[in-house]
């Protein structure tokens, strides 16, 4: 072999070592940089996906937050944190001048805790064949102790009060309406006081004889209990 031929594969063999050496040095640790940075694209695309479907969940609360408030107001109007009785007999007012009714007389009685009746499981049934000459009368006024009805119950009728509702944070408020008016006008005010924005529990109504000089007009009286939710919180 001739010294020419030598050089021209010494030469070649110096070209090889500089194209391994070059893609050793140089083109290797690229590729395993292009290969890190499209793991790590990977890995933030995935995350923003996760970023993405809770930033969708939070935008779907916040959008029912409004509603959320709508409903926590109406609960407030009907169970407010004091007593508002000036507000209350705002509606009361209201009411009678819709069922064209006239309020003679309100009054509140000195608030109490709340207390829930539990009933007992062994109430006896009345005997369905004894006289009805024992039955209460209907216009008579409630013998029960105001607020101490549970206002939920189950569907077999026992008492299902919430255990957020205690006695250190609902309270209830004995009220007496006075109305006088027709007596189907008294009859739509008394539908409209149990239906009205404040809650308000009938536990009596009686209703008097038309004096003869007025004989459609008739004084109701109605017996009831307003409640209060304290801001315990």
């Amino acid at each position: 072999m001739t010294t020419t031929k030598w050089w021209l594969v010494g030469a070649m063999l110096v070209i090889a070592l500089v194209v391994l050496a070059g893609f050793t040095l140089g083109i290797s640790p690229k590729l395993e940089e292009v290969g890190v940075t499209r793991a790590t694209r990977t890995a933030a695309l995935a995350q923003n996906e996760v970023y993405e479907q809770q930033l969708a969940a939070l935008q779907r609360e916040f959008d029912g937050l409004e509603t959320v408030q709508d409903e926590l107001a109406v609960l407030r109007a009907a169970i407010p944190e004091g007593a508002a009785l000036p507000a209350l007999i705002g509606q009361l007012d209201a009411i009678a001048g819709r069922t064209s009714v006239t309020v003679t007389e309100f009054t509140s009685a000195d608030a109490m805790p709340y207390v829930p009746v539990v009933p007992a499981a062994d109430t006896i049934a009345p005997d369905s064949t004894a006289p009805d000459s024992t039955a209460p009368d209907s216009t008579a006024p409630d013998s029960t102790v105001p607020g101490t009805t549970a206002p939920d119950t189950d569907a077999a009728g026992s008492a299902a009060p919430s255990p957020l509702v205690t006695a250190e944070n609902f309270i209830a408020v004995p009220v007496t309406i006075s109305v006088t008016g027709s007596f189907d006008a008294v009859l739509e005010f008394l539908d409209g006081v149990q239906n009205g924005q404040r809650l308000l529990t009938v536990t009596s109504f009686s209703s008097g004889t038309p004096a003869a000089d007025t004989p459609n007009r008739v004084t109701g009286q109605i017996a009831g209990i307003v409640y209060v939710l304290l801001n315990v919180g």
